[in-house]
């Protein structure tokens, strides 16, 4: 006898942290929910954007924008299911389109689309101030703070040590001449909270991503070789899969950059306005100015910034009563406020006094440089491999990895477990309503755990993966289907031994 759930789905349509408000609960209006979350491929270390797209019943228009006032974007959107007396979090989000169908007398339904955290993160800078000798999952918890505030987080402690964080990303880099009205020519970083976030993957060889349930979840390096836990069994009793084994998937030359900082040991000029004439602060007014780190001797050089210092007057700024700068000195008269962060500094001049100032375009920043040396790219390569599958390059560009030793373990961990072909087990569909223990696994499993497949034809036997793609397809009539993208389990080789009383026992050194 086929088993079934139940679904509770939730609009917080007043935005105010509830789900309890009338007309919050709008499971009566759905007729058919998709879920897809995870990843492009089991090389990513940052997912896709999660979507939940749900076909609702519209007669009422109480999902058309024009008629019904808070039918609009970004608002909360939750779906429960309920099952063996447990309540779980499919997902949850915010409406990113509402889209309803035309004609009275044709469908009258509405398509909801929503989006989960990762959107927020790829939408806003996430800006944080320089750190110091800290790990993956603090600069995260910096990050995913700077940009909005969820409703729990789990992060895993990172591996790899970062001496600094927070001067330098690889995100897009603009050039520019004369920019915001200035001299002179230089480039512009603009990095998402995305960026940063997957460069502290990368450095640590961790993966992030948004569960469920909403929380933003690191797992580091060490999480799937030592998860032993396995989530679901299958055995020739899926309904679909795709398998293949090919070329694609095969890197047998493996490059991995480092960037090793200096910290500069007294204060020095980091960044200036960059303006050939004065600012005019409206009286009592202020003026907000983003001064970029950058080196003065080559403005196309990155720096970041330690200690930074609060502009003093007449040092790293000047104010007269004339825009020539001729006049009576006003600098006492105007109050300066900053922000400071790793790479750039926001600073607020308040004009104290009724009357207009003029700020003069030396407004400056002071602080220690922490300045990026030459980019050590380590290189390895398996020969055997190039000889039967042709040379296969992947680079790694780790922009917070600062130690060439941790890119050389990265490169040959990387090229030991991608230099052979490797299963591609793709698409493997369960139906949740066969038995419980479907409908518990559709339920409970997330990504990144661990499945054990066997499949005759293919030759699959008990073969360890782990989830790094799902999506869920909900029916009205509560039929529930599951969809996995698989990779396999990662294994690691042994560098070294220990036992009980020093060496030569069982366990392994690991990267």
């Amino acid at each position: 006898m086929a088993v079934t759930a139940t679904y509770t789905l939730y609009v917080d349509w007043a935005s105010d942290g509830s789900w309890a408000t009338g007309g919050d609960d709008i499971s009566a209006d759905w007729i058919g929910i998709t879920i897809k979350r995870g990843y492009s491929s089991p090389l990513a270390r940052y997912p896709f954007v999660g979507r939940m797209t749900v076909r609702l019943r519209n007669a009422a228009k109480t999902y058309s924008p024009p008629e019904t006032a808070a039918a609009r974007p970004r608002r909360p959107v939750k779906l429960d299911m309920t099952y063996g007396g447990n309540t779980v979090t499919m997902f949850r989000g915010w409406i990113e389109t509402l889209r309803p169908a035309f004609g009275t007398t044709r469908s009258r339904q509405a398509v909801m689309e929503c989006v989960d955290a990762i959107a927020l993160l790829d939408r806003y800078d996430g800006e944080i101030a320089l750190q110091t000798n800290t790990y993956a999952d603090d600069i995260i918890t910096s990050v995913v703070a700077a940009t909005y505030t969820p409703p729990a987080t789990n992060y895993q402690s990172g591996i790899n040590m970062f001496p600094t964080a927070a001067d330098r990303w690889t995100g897009r880099l603009l050039a520019w001449e004369g920019y915001g009205g200035g001299s002179g020519s230089g480039v512009l970083q603009r990095v998402n909270a995305a960026n940063k976030i997957q460069d502290a993957c990368a450095g640590d060889w961790g993966r992030f991503f948004i569960s469920k349930a909403g929380a933003p979840t690191y797992y580091n390096r060490h999480q799937m070789p030592f998860d032993t836990t396995t989530a679901l069994t299958l055995d020739d009793n899926m309904v679909v899969m795709d398998y293949e084994m090919g070329v694609s998937d095969i890197y047998n030359t493996i490059e991995v950059t480092c960037h090793p900082r200096k910290i500069g040991e007294v204060n020095e000029v980091l960044g200036k306005m960059d303006q050939n004439h004065a600012v005019m602060i409206e009286a009592s007014g202020a003026e907000i100015f983003d001064i970029q780190f950058r080196d003065p001797s080559n403005n196309a050089v990155q720096l970041g910034g330690k200690t930074i210092v609060t502009p003093v007057a007449t040092t790293d700024f000047t104010v007269t009563s004339d825009e020539a700068g001729e006049g009576d000195d006003e600098t006492a008269n105007v109050t300066p406020t900053m922000t400071a962060y790793g790479d750039h500094a926001t600073i607020t001049i308040t004009n104290d006094v009724a009357r207009i100032v003029w700020l003069q375009p030396t407004l400056q920043v002071r602080g220690l440089a922490v300045r990026a040396l030459e980019p050590v790219t380590v290189l390895k390569e398996d020969v055997t491999s190039q000889g039967l599958y042709e040379k296969r390059r992947l680079r790694i560009d780790a922009s917070l990895m600062s130690n060439p030793i941790h890119a050389e373990n990265l490169a040959e961990w990387l090229l030991a477990y991608y230099k052979d072909p490797m299963h591609d087990i793709r698409g493997v569909t369960i139906f949740g309503n066969t038995n419980a223990t479907f409908m518990a696994a559709v339920m409970n499993l997330e990504l990144m755990a661990r499945v054990v497949l066997t499949e005759t034809q293919t030759g699959l036997s008990a073969q360890a993966t782990y989830i790094y793609s799902m999506q869920h397809q909900i029916s009205r009539g509560s039929i529930h289907t599951l969809t996995l993208d698989l990779e396999i389990a990662k294994t690691y080789t042994a560098r070294g031994i220990w036992n009980t009383s020093l060496w030569q026992g069982t366990d392994k050194w690991v990267y």
